[in-house]
């Protein structure tokens, strides 16, 4: 279960890297084309992070304190890598008419990852509910950036 939310919280990071946006809009099809690229390269880095995983999730209430404490690096480098997901989509133009939503993406990709980063020193701290909080609401907002950009018409990047 674990493995396949970091899995799934990987690929909800669909972003280039650098500040804002520059130049004029992207097409909606170069849009989804870029940002697919950099969801490909999230991919990989969330199967490298799910080999180091520990195999039991953190939030199953068998799992050991050392378990739990193990998830936390993991778990970081997770929120470290939808921050760079984040920095990456910031970096790209949409098209006028979707501004605003890709606008309200960003954001909550910035909670996914403020979330996940939570998790991690709950974690580390052995926070059982903390870890379970955290996690939860990283996944519902993860939910909410995929739902919109597989309904956008993104191929890689949500799926």
């Amino acid at each position: 279960m674990k493995r396949a939310l970091l899995l799934a919280l990987s690929l909800a990071a669909v972003a280039g890297c650098g500040g804002g946006p520059e130049g004029k809009p992207l097409t909606k099809t170069e849009l989804i084309r870029r940002g697919d690229a950099i969801c490909a390269k999230a991919r990989q880095k969330g199967e490298e992070l799910r080999r180091k995983a520990p195999a039991q999730s953190p939030v199953d209430p068998t799992a050991s304190d050392e378990t739990v404490r193990r998830a936390g690096p993991v778990l970081q480098q997770l929120s470290d890598n939808v921050g760079d997901v984040r920095s990456g989509l910031a970096a790209l133009n949409p098209p006028r008419q979707v501004e605003k939503r890709w606008s309200r993406m960003l954001e909550d990709l910035d909670a996914v990852a403020d979330k996940l980063h939570g998790t991690a020193e709950a974690a580390a701290g052995v926070d059982r509910q903390g870890v379970v909080d955290r996690y939860s609401e990283a996944l519902r907002l993860n939910r909410k950036v995929s739902s919109f950009e597989t309904a956008y018409g993104f191929q890689v990047c949500g799926s």
